[in-house]
């Protein structure tokens, strides 16, 4: 256990140092790349999402730095997510936690991504992959490293953001991610936290529900460790997908 921690924690410091390397979200004009178009489309295509979602209900245990709460979980086929906990605050905080958990599993032609150029970067050997730029108006850039997305980066009101994805569970319908590292950096370039998630997955009738997800952040001076833990999952009769979202 210790061994894999400081393994984590070494890979961590040196995409940080990474994110350093060069400016990946320099301002350019970006000519549109049909072969980086498509590495970029078909690196989204391998990573799992919930086709024909019939939404599920589960059992919700919350552990917020020692602050643990219970409750359940709906999620709507439409991705409405649904939390009933014990405190108002702790709920409102697991609601936002799973509404991005839950965003990142729908189907991908239910997101809107913005329409807009994409290019290859320069061939820098990069240990994360080459580098794909999209000239929309956070600026993203990606590394795509064996069809996977392993890094995205994008421009933010106060900053920019840098997720960098260390470890995907492999399944016979595409990938999941992991353990995945988010940092989030001042207009100054300077580190305004950072943020390490650890998931778990469950399959339920074909489709990959979340498990477990342990988050640690680090800010302010101060570690912050918070774990939602998901039980007796079970799928939505598909009556409930003809109630539409409120």
């Amino acid at each position: 256990m210790k061994r894999r921690s400081r393994e984590i924690q070494s890979l961590c410091f040196a995409i940080l140092l990474l994110a350093f390397t060069g400016d990946p979200l320099k301002a350019q004009e970006i000519h549109d790349d049909p072969e980086a178009r498509t590495l970029l489309e078909e690196a989204r295509q391998r990573v799992v999402v919930w086709d024909r979602f019939p939404g599920f209900k589960a059992k919700l245990e919350v552990d917020q730095d020692g602050k643990r709460s219970s409750g359940e979980l709906t999620v709507l086929p439409s991705g409405k997510v649904e939390v009933a906990l014990q405190g108002r605050a702790s709920a409102e905080w697991a609601s936002r936690i799973l509404k991005s958990i839950v965003n990142h599993r729908l189907k991908l032609d239910t997101h809107k991504h913005e329409e807009a150029p994409v290019a290859f970067g320069p061939e820098d050997q990069h240990p994360l992959g080459r580098l794909v730029k999209k000239g929309d108006r956070s600026s993203s850039t990606y590394r795509i490293k064996d069809r996977q997305i392993l890094q995205v980066n994008q421009k933010t009101e106060k900053g920019w953001l840098s997720l960098n994805v260390l470890e995907y569970v492999p399944t016979l319908h595409g990938f999941l991610p992991k353990q995945v590292a988010v940092f989030q950096f001042d207009e100054k370039g300077s580190l305004a936290n950072s943020t390490v998630f650890t998931d778990e997955y469950v399959e339920v009738e074909g489709f990959w529900l979340p498990k477990s997800r342990v988050i640690i952040v680090a800010q302010g001076g101060k570690i912050e460790v918070s774990t939602l833990q998901f039980q007796g999952h079970r799928l939505l009769p598909k009556e409930a997908a003809k109630v539409p979202a409120s």
